[in-house]
């Protein structure tokens, strides 16, 4: 504030700070987190020649953080004063810096600890009759109990060296500033589990444990004798070690030498793994990761990263422990000229070991496609506008295959349906099935991603229902979700597919495209063919901002690469239940449809939002029966016999959920052709892609999750929160065969071992059992084949997100590779 001229200037007096202030200050400075405090009592521990280290931790170390070894402990005349701020055992003048081999020097670290926490420490030494424990605060021996004295006492203790510091009870009780910024428990355990295992690998031959409050089984448990790579397959995994190479190199000229266990160039992580201790002392150096990131980039894939462990020994002279307070960093002379040692010391020991490499594991991406360049250079010689002849193409660079290609397979119909579930009736009752066969549209042309013309609402077939044993459903009845959702489906029936246009074989007249009758009396309320097609024709034009928000956040992370892959992809074949093999350019891809199928559907979604057709439940099914399943399905996974009293009763919370979409319907109808009636039932579900229906054991939790964990709050995040649990409920997932009566005789106390076993009409049973699944997984598989992979090639966007997930698109193998193997053969 300035002063005005009629008021004097006021200059303040310089105090003296408070010494409490002062220590408190400089404790915040040096214990950050507690993964700060249990590094400075584990550098204590090992200084003190500890052999077995054990760590306790409650609450992320927020509540307790406990570390307990076998050193020489501390001497009881001693115990008054080791809390207090520059009391150490291992510095006596400054000189001791430059030759500096303990971990601790400046003696601030129990200090620090006993300004922000509440400090117990008991400690036996090996001449000692007994041990000693005693309370600090602010670096004071304070009272255990009010009123008593300010003195180690005496208590039993184990034979031989031990300390305990049963201490940092409620860190930062005194600085809510920083307890507040704090993450979550969990979070800080996992940093104190880093450090452990840092330290635990470093120091082979120290027993390290880490638990946690609760636990009965250690998170880190290392032996006692065992080598660096025994601790890290303990901590890491023999994938890791299986993959490592040994580096020891010694520079003279800089007293340095270097012990590192580095992955080879077949191996690599998502993140740098860098365990760094020069010294021993667990560092940081920015120059030393980049430089060693930067020689891995001529080996590994983009995005990918290295597993180094390495320690660096050097003269104590040469090294600056003292620039940090958390002694994160150091400094040492020659410092790039020892960065440049170790970067051609990891080439040279990469090169010795890359006499052979591993391309499976690599997700490596090819270059644009060279047919259509090859195409137009043939065009021109056979024009005669070119006289000069065409580059010579080699064996190993020819595409023997057409993205454009269609096969047979496309145009047939496989035995199964997923209008019509499979499953085993009882009595072995056969189940007929007369299913329409439906049109799939492989039209291979370039559209538009958000405009091309779709018609998923112009086209109309019916599929003929079946007849099944009926069986009421019951809501306390037990046995697996899956049971509970297909005697709802023996009891509602079988649903017709509602389109606009298409020829529908069978049943239905020729040019007649009417609704199928069911065998209920329920009458459909779906529109006509005529209705159908005048709705198509007249497409709805989307204008709300934040739809066409998010469509173009889907087009700004579209990855190029991956969008050219699946456009011009040629279709090889499917191997499991969610992974298949496809062809672009000269590379094998392994491809996760089912973490595609729910972007392909997500993006689906927000493309034809207000423009879907009906798929139409016949008769309807009911929200809070549906609702009740997927509870009773929560309950199972947690374990417990009864729903939790603490929670509303499951009647009460499916009632809610049903009347919260109940109030939303239109809304829910007009946008998303979800349709729910008045009283609470589904009528109809979104015709999303043509040919393709979801797998109905999945509605009971897409309802649920439709009323739980949708954003209705603001515009945009529901209709991105709608999306995406459609495309949950409507990614690929396989229906799974039932024995009905199997499951009848489990809910109802007999057992399994009736069920496929013993009698000729029970193996029967399972045969008939097995035929339908494999039917099943058959039709799957086809419309795999044919529905979805044909609709990635159209207007599929691939965002970004799909490079940093596992296993989603891997290249296997690519031509020029198997040429270098195979060529000669």
């Amino acid at each position: 504030m300035n002063a005005t001229p009629d008021q004097p200037i006021v200059v303040p007096t310089i105090k003296r700070l408070d010494e409490a202030v002062v220590n408190r200050i400089a404790a915040g400075e040096i214990i950050h987190r507690p993964a700060n405090a249990l590094k400075e009592l584990i550098e204590n521990s090992l200084d003190a020649r500890s052999t077995s280290i054990q760590v306790f931790v409650k609450d992320g170390g927020l509540k307790l953080l406990q570390i307990q070894d076998n050193g020489h402990g501390i001497k009881v005349e001693d115990m008054k004063i080791v809390c207090e701020r520059f009391t150490t055992s291992k510095l006596r003048s400054f000189d001791d810096l430059s030759s500096m081999s303990t971990y601790g020097f400046r003696g601030e670290a129990l200090a620090s600890i006993s300004h922000v926490a509440h400090v117990t420490i008991t400690s036996k030494t090996q001449d000692s009759n007994c041990a000693y424990k005693a309370s600090f605060s602010d670096g004071k021996v304070v009272p255990a109990k009010p009123g008593g004295p300010a003195e180690p006492k005496p208590c039993a203790g184990n034979n031989g060296t031990q300390i305990t510091a049963s201490g940092a009870e409620d860190l930062f009780f005194n600085v809510p500033t920083r307890r507040r910024a704090l993450r979550s428990p969990t979070e800080e355990y996992n940093r104190i589990l880093d450090v452990v295992n840092k330290y635990a690998i470093h120091n082979a031959g120290v027993a390290f444990t880490c638990r946690k409050a609760g636990s009965t089984t250690p998170d880190v448990n290392t032996a006692p004798m065992a080598s660096v790579l025994d601790n890290i397959r303990q901590i890491y995994g023999s994938a890791v070690v299986n993959e490592l190479l040994l580096l020891e190199e010694t520079l003279p000229k800089y007293s340095l030498k270097i012990k590192a266990y580095i992955s080879n160039a077949n191996f690599n992580v998502k993140k740098f793994a860098f365990l760094l201790f020069i010294n021993h002392r667990s560092v940081d150096s920015p120059s030393i990761r980049k430089a060693i990131e930067n020689v891995y980039a001529a080996y590994l894939p983009k995005n990918s990263h290295p597993w180094v462990y390495m320690s660096l020994e050097m003269e104590p002279r040469n090294v600056d422990v003292n620039v940090h307070p958390t002694k994160r960093e150091v400094h040492f002379m020659h410092e790039d000229e020892i960065v440049g040692e170790i970067c051609d010391a990891i080439q040279r020991r990469l090169g010795d070991a890359n006499t052979s490499r591993n391309f499976s594991a690599q997700t490596l991406l090819p270059q644009l496609n060279q047919f259509s360049k090859v195409k137009a250079g043939d065009q021109g010689d056979r024009a005669g506008t070119s006289k000069k002849s065409a580059p010579k193409l080699y064996e190993y660079d020819q595409v023997r295959t057409d993205s454009r290609a269609q096969t047979l397979d496309s145009f047939l119909v496989a035995a199964a349906s997923p209008y019509a579930p499979q499953r085993l009736a009882p009595e072995h009752k056969r189940i007929k099935i007369d299913t329409d066969a439906m049109d799939i549209d492989d039209d291979n042309g370039e559209h538009d991603d958000y405009n091309m013309e779709e018609n998923n609402a112009d086209v109309e077939g019916g599929v003929q229902g079946r007849s099944v044993a009926t069986e009421p459903l019951s809501s306390s009845s037990g046995g697996s979700l899956l049971s509970k959702i297909e005697r709802f489906k023996s009891k509602h029936g079988d649903y017709s597919s509602r389109h606009g246009s298409s020829s529908a074989r069978g049943s239905s007249s020729s040019g007649s495209l009417g609704h199928t009758p069911s065998q209920s009396s329920s009458t459909s309320t779906a529109p006509t063919p005529r209705k159908a097609k005048a709705a198509a024709a007249a497409r709805v034009e989307v204008k709300l901002t934040s739809v066409l928000q998010l469509r173009e956040e889907v087009r700004k992370q579209a990855h190029p690469v991956l969008r050219t892959i699946f456009e011009h992809h040629t279709f090889v074949g499917v191997l499991d239940q969610r992974r298949a093999l496809i062809q672009n350019d000269l590379a094998l891809y392994l491809i996760d449809y089912e973490v595609l199928s729910e972007e392909l559907f997500y993006q689906l979604c927000l493309r034809d939002f207000s423009n879907f057709g009906y798929i139409r439940l016949t008769p309807m099914a009911s929200i809070v029966d549906l609702v009740r399943m997927a509870l009773e399905d929560e309950r199972e996974l947690m374990g417990k016999e009864t729903w939790p009293s603490e929670l509303k009763s499951q009647e009460e919370i499916a009632k809610t959920v049903a009347n919260h979409l109940v109030e939303r319907r239109e809304m829910l109808k007009e946008y998303f052709s979800v349709c729910i009636t008045e009283d609470g039932h589904v009528e109809a579900l979104p015709m999303i892609l043509k040919g393709y229906a979801p797998n109905l054991e999945k509605l009971p939790d897409f309802l649920w999750r439709l009323g739980s964990e949708v954003d209705w709050t603001a515009e945009k995040p529901c209709f991105q929160s709608i999306s995406r649990e459609l495309a949950i409920f409507y990614s690929t997932h396989p229906e799974l065969v039932v024995d009905e009566e199997e499951e009848k005789a489990k809910e109802e106390g007999g057992g399994v071992d009736n069920g496929l076993k013993g009698e000729d009409g029970n193996n029967d049973r399972a045969k008939d059992l097995t035929t339908l699944q494999q039917k099943q997984d058959a039709y799957f598989q086809h419309m795999v084949a044919t529905v979805l992979f044909p609709a990635l090639k159209r207007g599929f966007i691939p965002p970004k997100s799909l490079v940093e997930q596992p296993g989603v698109v891997v290249q296997v193998a690519h031509v020029k590779e198997l040429y270098k193997v195979f060529e000669r053969c």
